[in-house]
C-alpha cells in the first residue's frame, strides 16, 4: 500500500477568488452554454488577434450562429459530426462554437493528411458536412474520391488557389446570409462534444471523444493553477487540430474570459514581433520550437521594455532542463513544463516552477488523479517504474468505433497511457519511455504501423520495422528499417518518393537504413528496442 501522507500538497486557487472569475457563473452543463455565458457578460472585450483583426466576443458568437443556421438547413442531428480541416484562423472558432451549440460534435481533422488517410477519417467518423481550408482542397478532393463516405463540403476560402470544385458553398457566403440568431440547444454534460484523432498501434487511427465535462474540468483546472492575470493574451501557434490549443488553451481561455493570439503558424521571424505587437503574456509551445528560439534568436535584437510575456508552457515531449533554465537566463521568460495526452483532455500534470520541479512533468492536474501503476492496476510503490495513469473528469468517453482499444486503455476508471515513468514522494512525476512503440518528433505522435503497412505492400520489400531515432531538438526522427526481396535493389529517396502521396509529411521516414536481418526474439518478433541499440550513437541512414 503506498502512503500518500507524505505527498507536497499543491495549493490551488479557489475557483471564486480567481480575479478573473469573481462574481461571475462557474458552473456550467456544458462548453456552449459556457462560451454564450462569457459572450453575454463581456460582449466587446476582444477574443482574438489574428494579424490585423480584432474579434470580439460578440462578433464570434454572431458568426458562429450564422453556421449554426446553416446547418440546421442541412439536416444536421444532435450527436451528428461537423468536421474542420483548416491552417490556423478565427475561422476555426466560428464553425466548432456554431456546430457545438447544436449538440453536434466537432471532428478536428490533421490537415498535414494525404487523400488515404483523409478517406479512412471520413469513413470511420462520417461526418454529415467539413469545412475544408483552400490550402487543402486538393488533398481533400483526393480522400473525398477514395471514401465511400460523402459529406457536404464548405470551402474555407483563403488566397490560395486550387482547380477542385468540390464545395456546396464558402464559410464567408454563410456569414454573409445567414441570420445570428442565437441557437444554443440544452446539452448533457457527458454528451460528446469533440472528436479528435491519435494514431493507432494497428496502424489505423483512433477517434477520441471527449464530452463536456472532460472540457470543463480541463478550464476550471487552469483557472484554479492560478497563473493568469486579468488582461492576459495567449498566443496559439502549433496547429489548431491538436488537443493542446484547443482544449488546453481556447476553452480555458474563453472560461476566464482572456484573449488569444492566433499565428497561422510557428515563424521564427514572427515570433517576438508578435509577442510584442499584441502584448502577448504566455505562449505555447513544444520543446523542438523553444529549441530552435533558444539557439537562433539575439537577446539584443528584443525590445525587453514593450514585453509583457511572463510565461512559456511547453509539452508534448520533455523539456531538457538546461533548455528550461537556459530560457530563463536568456529572455527572462519562466517555463512551465507539463504532460499530457488527447484522451485524458490535453492535460494531466503540470510544473510549479519550485526548484526540485524542474525535470519532472510536475504532479496531478487540479481534479486529476495520477498514479504509477503495474500491468494489474496496482499502484507502485515511490520511485517503482510503471505506467502512468490517470483518472477524473478530463478522461475520454473512449474511442469511436473501437469498444476493444478503449476497454484497454480504460480500465476500472483508470487511463493507461502507455507511458512509463515513476513518482517521487512528493508526489511528483518523472516520465521515462513509453510502454507502446510511439515515435514522438517534435510533438506530433507516430506509430510505426502506420509506416510500416505502406513499406510491406511495396513490391520490393520483404520486411520493414520503423523505430524512432533520437534527436535534440525534435526529440525523435523516424527511421525506416528495410529488408528488400532477394535481387532487388531500392535507393532512401525510393522509398520516401513512394510513401510521399500515402502519408503526411512529418511521418516520412528521415532515415532509411537496407539490412539484411533485424534482431528477433524466439517466436520470430522484431526487438525493436534493439532495433534502435544497432544505431546508438550513429546516425548511418539518410536524411533529408
Amino acid at each position: 500500500m503506498v502512503d500518500k501522507s507524505k505527498r507536497y500538497v499543491r495549493t490551488y486557487v479557489p475557483l471564486a477568488e480567481v480575479p478573473m472569475l469573481t462574481g461571475r457563473q462557474l458552473d456550467f452543463e456544458n462548453i456552449a452554454e459556457m462560451f454564450l455565458t462569457r459572450v453575454r457578460e463581456r460582449p466587446d472585450d476582444p477574443l482574438v488577434y489574428f494579424y490585423d483583426d480584432v474579434i470580439t466576443y460578440a462578433q464570434v458568437n454572431d458568426r458562429a450562429n450564422a453556421v449554426a443556421n446553416y446547418l440546421k438547413g442541412k439536416g444536421v442531428k444532435k450527436g451528428d459530426i461537423v468536421s474542420v480541416m483548416v491552417l490556423n484562423a478565427p475561422e476555426i472558432y466560428y464553425t466548432m462554437f456554431g456546430a457545438q451549440k447544436l449538440g453536434f460534435v466537432t471532428g478536428a481533422v490533421n490537415y498535414m493528411l494525404k487523400g488515404p488517410e483523409i478517406a479512412y477519417v471520413l469513413e470511420d467518423s462520417r461526418p454529415r458536412v467539413v469545412f475544408v481550408g483552400s490550402e487543402y482542397m486538393e488533398e481533400f478532393a483526393k480522400g473525398l474520391r477514395l471514401s465511400a463516405h460523402k459529406p457536404v463540403v464548405v470551402e474555407v476560402v483563403t488566397d490560395v488557389q486550387h482547380a477542385e470544385n468540390i464545395a456546396e458553398t464558402t464559410l464567408a457566403e454563410i456569414l454573409r446570409t445567414f441570420p445570428s440568431d442565437e441557437c444554443l440547444v440544452p446539452q448533457a454534460a457527458d454528451d460528446p462534444v469533440m472528436l479528435m484523432y491519435s494514431s493507432g498501434t494497428t496502424g489505423m487511427p483512433k477517434g477520441i471523444l471527449l464530452s463536456h465535462r472532460n472540457e470543463l474540468c480541463i478550464c476550471k483546472g487552469s483557472a484554479m493553477f492560478g497563473r493568469s492575470e486579468p488582461g492576459d493574451v495567449f498566443m496559439i501557434v502549433l496547429p489548431m487540430f491538436h488537443v493542446n490549443p484547443l482544449c488546453v488553451w481556447t476553452y480555458p481561455i474563453i472560461y476566464q474570459g482572456l484573449s488569444v493570439c492566433i499565428r497561422k503558424s510557428f515563424s521564427p521571424k514572427d515570433f517576438w514581433p508578435a509577442i510584442l505587437r499584441y502584448g502577448v503574456t504566455t505562449v505555447q509551445g513544444v520543446p523542438a520550437m523553444f529549441f530552435y528560439v533558444y539557439n537562433a534568436i539575439d537577446p539584443a535584437s528584443i525590445d525587453f521594455s514593450r514585453m509583457k510575456l511572463r510565461m512559456a508552457f511547453t509539452g508534448a515531449a520533455p523539456m531538457p532542463v538546461e533548455l528550461i533554465h537556459g530560457f530563463k537566463e536568456k529572455f527572462g521568460i519562466e517555463v512551465v513544463d507539463g504532460y499530457g495526452l488527447t484522451e485524458a483532455t490535453g492535460v494531466s500534470t503540470t510544473c510549479s516552477g519550485i526548484p526540485e520541479n524542474i525535470g519532472s512533468i510536475g504532479m496531478a492536474y487540479p481534479g486529476l488523479e495520477v498514479e504509477i501503476m503495474d500491468d494489474d492496476n496496482n499502484i507502485l510503490p515511490y520511485g517503482e517504474r510503471g505506467e502512468i495513469c490517470v483518472r477524473g473528469d478530463a478522461v475520454m468517453i473512449g474511442y469511436l468505433n473501437k469498444p476493444e482499444a478503449t476497454a484497454e486503455s480504460l480500465r476500472d476508471g483508470w487511463l493507461h497511457t502507455g507511458d512509463m515513468g515513476h513518482m517521487d514522494e512528493l508526489g511528483y512525476v518523472y516520465i521515462s519511455g513509453r510502454k507502446k512503440e510511439m515515435i514522438n518528433r517534435g510533438g506530433e505522435n507516430i506509430y510505426p504501423r502506420e509506416i510500416e503497412i505502406p513499406l510491406e505492400q511495396h513490391p520490393k520489400i520483404a520486411e520493414a520495422a520503423v523505430v524512432g531515432a533520437p534527436d535534440p531538438a525534435l526529440g525523435e526522427r523516424v527511421r525506416a528499417c528495410i529488408i528488400l526481396q532477394d535481387g532487388c535493389t531500392m535507393t532512401d529517396e525510393e522509398v520516401r518518393d513512394y510513401l510521399a502521396d500515402k502519408l503526411a509529411k512529418y511521418k516520412l521516414p528521415e532515415f532509411v537504413e537496407f539490412m539484411a536481418d533485424f534482431p528477433r526474439n524466439p517466436t520470430g518478433k522484431i526487438l525493436k528496442q534493439d532495433l534502435k541499440k544497432r544505431f546508438s550513437g550513429e546516425e548511418k541512414g539518410s536524411k533529408t
